[in-house]
């Protein structure tokens, strides 16, 4: 188990310094106390949270139809339950503007939280009218990389993307949607927001600075990449520590933006979800990513060993869903006696 620590501050580091090892640091995200007790019980040393999960086990759909309060008071009372670094996915920060994004990154770290997920899709109801985050200048990003043509893959790069039909078909089992995502520079603001909002409390905020390039509805396989690139480089440059891509999981693309990324910057991460057509995380490894999560994955799994043990209940009236590799009560209880 990792060694107590002590302050936010020591426990920014640590998680930062897990996105820089030779192995990923594996993120099975968790819902509530007991699923976080549970993660660290197994020795994994950090915790994350879905939003997704998180939301579904409140009782509300996901993208930000939880009420930040009660998002708040998740993440305190999982904070609270484990020892190691947790990082919060908070969507797009449940903030419209630069001053409700720092409250939201202030109000989160108070809960205990030492790094975040950040993404780039705009919530529903949110218009691209936001003047304070579209007409301010990115302080740490060179404005040449800022904007990327869409010229900027090389044609190694463009070889990459000309995947046969049936591996798109093998590997793509994605979330596909149709919200837009923010405009490259308004995002490019939000994160340097974010982490001037870390900095003011005193701690390294580990940043996940998510694209859902891959997830957007209707967009080529090249166009996905050649959108990651930009957006991933930009971030990064604006003080993201790492790049997640959602929806990336054939190996050559892979290994492209890790290659592309860590030019940016030689420790920037590479976030890869784990689930179906995604490399084992050994072959993630060779290939340098840095971090693999699971999102609702571990959560929507638990529901359903729920929906077999109705079933089981409902026709045979056994109970082998029930007790098969449940477990033991005084172990689970256990996690809570201190």
């Amino acid at each position: 188990m990792t060694p107590d620590l002590i302050t936010p501050a020591q426990k920014a580091s640590r998680l930062l310094e897990l996105h820089h090892g030779d192995y990923p640091l594996v993120l099975i995200n968790a819902w509530d106390a007991a699923s976080a007790a549970m993660v660290e019980h197994c020795g994994l040393p950090a915790v994350a949270t879905s939003s997704a999960a998180l939301a579904n086990a409140l009782g509300f759909a996901d993208g930000q139809h939880l009420p930040w309060a009660q998002m708040l008071e998740a993440v305190a009372r999982i904070c609270r339950a484990v020892k190691v670094p947790v990082t919060a996915d908070i969507e797009s920060g449940f903030a419209a503007d630069a001053k409700a994004l720092e409250t939201s990154i202030r109000q989160i770290i108070q809960a205990g939280a030492v790094g975040v997920n950040l993404e780039d899709v705009m919530p529903e109801g949110v218009e691209f009218r936001n003047s304070e985050f579209r007409n301010s200048t990115p302080q740490n990003a060179d404005p040449k990389n800022a904007d990327l043509k869409k010229t900027d893959l090389t044609k190694t790069d463009l070889q990459k993307t000309d995947l046969k039909k049936t591996d798109l078909q093998k590997n793509d089992s994605s979330i596909r949607h149709g919200s837009p995502l923010y405009p490259l520079a308004e995002q490019v603001a939000r994160i340097q927001t974010a982490r001037r909002a870390g900095d003011a409390a005193g701690i390294h905020l580990v940043i996940n600075a998510r694209t859902d390039a891959y997830w957007q509805a209707g967009v080529a396989p090249a166009d996905a990449l050649r959108n990651t690139l930009e957006r991933g480089q930009a971030y990064l440059q604006a003080g993201a520590d790492c790049v997640f891509v959602p929806g990336l999981r054939h190996p050559e693309h892979i290994q492209t933006v890790v290659e592309r990324c860590q030019h940016v910057h030689r420790d920037a991460a590479v976030n890869i979800l784990a689930g179906p057509g995604v490399p084992p995380i050994p072959e993630l490894a060779k290939l340098r990513v840095k971090r693999v999560s699971y999102g609702s994955g571990p959560h929507r799994a638990a529901m359903g060993l729920l929906r077999r043990m109705a079933d089981e209940a409902k026709s045979s009236g056994t109970y082998e869903a029930l007790t098969e590799g449940a477990v033991p009560y005084e172990e689970i209880n256990g996690l809570f006696q201190k």
